[in-house]
């Protein structure tokens, strides 16, 4: 149901602590949370909610703050709600009147929150951020118009994946899910797997690679001997969805162990939409995750975009679907982006041609591709990429399934965007705080100068 609206003002009472009483007026938090029209976020998430049906949920502006608070920070769900009781600036930005001593709610309700909102929300949040950043001056309006594209790896909460630990674990579980619905096996091998593991690792380790190809070749055989007895006596279409599942990831498995040209590979059984993907770094040459796809101003570098790409498409093939999301936050197209050599052979003459914008790849200096008097920012945009995964979560993913990606890459930008504007507004306090206080030395030099003035004559009559 609807969350009910607490923004009516009661009488105070004398032995409570109330927020307006504790905290600086003048905190970045305070002049942040003032800025924001939480009531157009109220009515933007409120299609969310049943109109006259259950419980009343949480206020909008509770679950609101609280998201971005935790990508403001890069905290946890928990660590969020931990410090949010200790903080009363976190507190106010969330929309509370008196300060409170417990968590507000459980960290499952800011999941199932997130899994609510979907990506849509996402969106919102981060237009939401780029309004800001141009009310309070820390983007300019017409910084719009040239625009940094470039893509990213989101890596995924997953293990390192091996072909051991997937043929172990998968033949695990698909015990266990077709012992529930009545599949009786000879032989189930369980009590094997962990030794066969232990095996492969070990020979892999000593570089023993055809006694671990043995060993894995031993895994294999277990887990297709399975697979058939649940494909004997339980045919497809009588298995539950969870079954299912798990029989198309055995036999999935089956299919690429051992072919190094197999493709549409699986990596992960809880994550299956987890791609390899192989960026050029020496430190790490494969990246277990999601393809990101950013686009910044190139004046402030300010996120107006961060989406997650299906698979691992060229990035070149990426332009069109970044700019038609560039048109919904911005609400227009951007005259000019600026690419690196990997969008190289794009789509770009079509764009040019269609006279949507101009498309300017690093290192080109003639054709429809020139250089533009901005190229040099074009590198702007790989410390923004850097802080987003340092300072912000889009260094690892813990969020489930396709949407749980794209909810995390956009909430990620929402935090990085947050992070300048506080910076901003911490600048001008700073600035506003300098100027104040030489007005007040001015004025209190001419006041004792006034007064020294009179009091002259006197000191000397006395002398």
């Amino acid at each position: 149901m609807i969350p009910r609206n607490d923004d009516s003002s009661p009488q105070r009472d004398l032995y409570k602590h109330y927020l307006e009483d504790i905290i600086n007026p003048h905190h970045s938090l305070v002049q942040l949370s003032r800025r924001i029209d939480w009531e157009s976020v109220q009515n933007c998430f409120a299609e969310h909610y049943c109109a006259d049906n259950g419980a009343p949920g949480r206020s909008i502006r509770l679950q609101v703050g609280l998201q971005l608070l935790k990508h403001l920070h890069g905290l946890s769900d928990a660590e969020v709600l931990a410090q949010w009781v200790e903080n009363p600036y976190w507190q106010y930005l969330c929309g509370e009147v008196e300060f409170q001593h417990r968590p507000p709610m459980d960290e499952t309700t800011m999941s199932r929150f997130r899994h609510r909102i979907g990506e849509e929300g996402g969106k919102a949040l981060l237009k939401l951020s780029v309004e800001l950043g141009k009310s309070t001056g820390t983007i300019r309006a017409e910084s719009t118009e040239v625009v940094v594209i470039d893509t990213t790896v989101m890596p995924k909460a997953i293990t390192y994946p091996t072909d051991g630990k997937l043929l172990g674990r998968c033949l695990l579980q698909l015990v266990v899910l077709a012992k529930r619905e009545g599949v009786q096996f000879r032989q189930t091998y369980q009590s094997k797997v962990a030794g066969l593991q232990w095996q492969v690792g070990r020979y892999a380790h000593a570089r023993q690679f055809k006694r671990m190809r043995r060993a894995l070749k031993t895994l294999w055989n277990y887990l297709g001997r399975v697979w058939r007895e649940v494909d004997r006596q339980l045919p497809y279409e009588k298995q539950s969805p969870e079954l299912r599942s798990k029989y198309k990831q055995a036999l999935q498995l089956l299919i690429q162990t051992g072919e190094s040209g197999a493709k549409n590979r699986l990596y992960s059984l809880h994550a299956p939409e987890v791609v390899c993907i192989a960026k050029g770094k020496s430190r790490q040459p494969y990246e277990f995750g999601r393809k990101v796809s950013v686009a910044t101003t190139a004046d402030e570098g300010f996120v107006v975009d961060c989406q997650t790409l299906y698979g691992n498409p060229f990035d070149g093939h990426t332009i069109g679907n970044a700019l038609f999301r560039l048109h919904l936050t911005l609400g227009r197209f951007p005259s000019h982006l600026l690419l690196d050599r990997g969008y190289k052979g794009s789509d770009q003459e079509t764009l040019v041609k269609a006279g949507v914008c101009q498309v300017h790849i690093t290192g080109r200096k003639t054709g429809s591709a020139k250089a533009h008097e901005k190229q040099h920012r074009r590198n702007s945009i790989e410390p923004v990429i850097g802080h987003m995964k340092q300072d912000g979560l889009l260094d690892r993913c813990h969020l489930k399934g396709h949407e749980g990606d794209a909810v995390h890459a956009l909430l990620c930008g929402v935090g990085f965007n947050l992070r300048k504007i506080l910076n901003h507004l911490r600048r001008l306090f700073w600035a506003w705080k300098l100027s104040s206080s030489k007005t007040d030395l001015l004025d209190q030099f001419r006041f004792w100068l006034q007064k020294l003035s009179i009091q002259q004559p006197l000191v000397i009559a006395t002398i």
